[in-house]
């Protein structure tokens, strides 16, 4: 949860109209016509009906991420717990954008499971778990729903702190092996520095990160129109002193799948600079056959990216795709 987000009480009335829906369709079909200050991303906070806790509400793409990406997380805990560096070192979890622990599908007012509890619920359990977030009342939540728990931390903190970053490091083992959740909602929420950070910090982490294609060229778009000469948003995220250089043919002309396309090479050159290998790549579509957002697996080791296109075959819901070979940058 970010410092701006609204709280508000539940209502089945309340939750998005198919008029609401198709805006923000429209607005991620066409990226470089949204003003500047229109924000597809930001959550809105509401009160559960089942246990009175705040739950985050989310549209159904990303009601549908949060699926694909715990199935894969209970098949990497699945593999390694067991094996001898496990017993060892242990395998732990590390979520910087935990938020309350439950989700609220804004399209049906149906509640589930975020993933911290997902990720608690998998079958063969991590030796550790680290949750973060820098809301208090996230915090609070997320620590109600999961209770006392000798495996468990729940901290509050701003992910790009590195100070935040080195405390966390200090609750982990920096010998095991750290699966790291990052799920930023929108592009300003997330530092590059925070990426190497936590490369330089565990030797042997695997992330899995939500890279926001369709944001970021809206926040690219939107700070040269609004005449934006600084790295700005984008820049932070991807590591990048121009990222106007990345919009394809060029900002006057942009071609989202071109834009996007160019956007994920250059974020997989700075994760492979890290001594990672290409990242694994699904996508998640909104509207359908629309790019909106990759979810990474990047690894240092082939045995991580196995892992995870074994977990993810060819999806029945049409939101979600694997991209074909020929395709993936």
């Amino acid at each position: 949860m970010a410092r701006h987000d609204e709280k508000r009480l539940f209502s089945p009335d309340d939750v998005l109209s198919p008029e609401e829906l198709t805006a923000d369709a429209k607005g991620a079909l066409l990226p470089g016509e949204v003003e500047r200050d229109r924000d597809l991303d930001a959550a809105r906070m509401w009160i559960s009906k089942d246990d009175g806790l705040l739950v985050r509400g989310v549209k159904p793409h990303s009601a549908e991420k949060s699926t694909l990406v715990s199935r894969g997380i209970d098949t990497v805990s699945s593999a390694m717990i067991g094996k001898s560096f496990a017993a060892k070192y242990g395998v732990q979890y590390l979520e910087l954008y935990s938020g309350p622990g439950r989700l609220l599908d804004e399209s049906t007012g149906k509640e589930q499971l975020g993933s911290p509890l997902r990720a608690l619920g998998v079958r063969k359990p991590f030796t550790h778990y680290a949750f973060s977030d820098f809301s208090p009342e996230c915090v609070a939540a997320l620590s109600a729903r999961v209770g006392k728990r000798d495996n468990v931390d729940v901290i509050r903190g701003d992910a790009n702190d590195l100070g935040h970053l080195d405390r966390i490091g200090q609750i982990l083992n920096p010998r095991a092996l750290v699966i790291a959740y990052v799920d930023p909602a929108r592009p300003q929420d997330l530092h590059w520095s925070t990426i190497e950070h936590l490369a330089t910090q565990f030797k042997f982490i695997d992330l899995i990160i939500n890279l926001p294609v369709n944001s970021l060229m809206r926040a690219i778009l939107g700070a040269h129109h609004g005449g934006g000469h600084r790295p700005g948003i984008a820049g932070r995220f991807l590591r990048h002193d121009a990222p106007i250089e990345l919009i394809r043919p060029s900002a006057g002309r942009p071609n989202t799948r071109a834009t996007i396309d160019a956007i994920r090479r250059h974020y997989d050159e700075q994760l492979m600079s890290l001594g990672f290998k290409k990242p694994a790549r699904r996508t998640v579509n909104f509207p359908t056959d629309n790019p909106y957002y990759d979810i990474l697996l990047v690894s240092r080791h082939d045995r991580g990216l196995e892992l995870w296109d074994k977990t993810n075959p060819v999806p029945t819901d049409p939101q979600l795709s694997l991209l074909p070979e020929e395709s993936a940058p």
